[in-house]
């Protein structure tokens, strides 16, 4: 059996980006404190498209390999201070760090508990799946930030290093042929995805030195995706 269709990638956004860097360049800053430098992930949904090929070796269950294709999520931190001139915090907003651009492989195994002849098929499946980020510049507003409050020089430049990641997933789904006899279905599947995302993010402060922050967050997306299929 083939499918194509159409995903819609809802992420997950729980993790903290714990930017404690600043004590190093502000030792005597009692206005300061460590919360303002504590932010929050918020990601952007998005669709995409998706891709999978499903064989059944006996009735009732398939091994199914599938792709959910790239998409570009907008990455926020929520909570970024603004300052007066006495370095009091007199407001908050979400800036906008980049883009996350991710795309995911997966393998299923899944069980139909309905008989084979029936044109009605729900299934449900688990499986694990190999999520790959694309590294990204940073952008003005927090590369102003980083020369600011964190020791950054202009330009500082900052870049954010993702690292891949394995992970497992588990769906449900349905096909409904276009008759009895049918070649020809519709498809639609809810899948989570257990996917987390580690960071390095770089900024110059005076080359040829560079500083690093890490941080990580819960990607974990609910999958949404519907579509068509063939099956021989």
């Amino acid at each position: 059996m083939f499918r194509v269709g159409a995903s819609f990638v809802d992420p997950d956004d729980d993790g903290n980006l714990d930017f404690r860097g600043y004590r190093e360049f502000f030792p005597d800053d009692d206005f300061l404190v460590d919360d303002d430098f504590r932010f929050g992930f918020d990601v952007d949904d998005e669709w995409t498209w998706n891709f999978t090929a499903g064989f059944m070796p006996i009735d009732h269950f398939m091994v199914e390999v599938g792709y959910i294709g790239e998409s570009d999520h907008d990455v926020k931190l929520k909570g970024v201070p603004v300052f007066n001139d006495d370095l009091q915090v007199i407001d908050r907003r979400n800036v906008s760090v980049g883009d996350l651009e991710r795309w995911s492989g997966f393998v299923n195994f899944n069980w139909f508990p309905v008989c084979p002849e029936s044109w009605v098929q729900p299934y449900v499946g688990v499986g694990i799946n190999y999520s790959e980020y694309d590294d990204q510049n940073v952008r003005v507003g927090i590369d102003d930030f980083l020369v600011d409050f964190a020791g950054g020089v202009e330009p500082a430049n900052g870049r954010i290093f993702y690292e891949d990641d394995w992970g497992w997933n588990a769906q449900v789904g349905i096909d409904i042929m276009f008759g009895r006899n049918s070649s020809w279905l519709v498809n639609g599947a809810i899948m989570y995805m257990d996917a987390e995302v580690e960071g390095d993010l770089h900024y110059n402060i005076g080359a040829p030195f560079v500083n690093a922050v890490r941080s990580s967050f819960d990607f974990d997306p609910w999958v949404y995706n519907i579509g068509i299929g063939y099956k021989f």
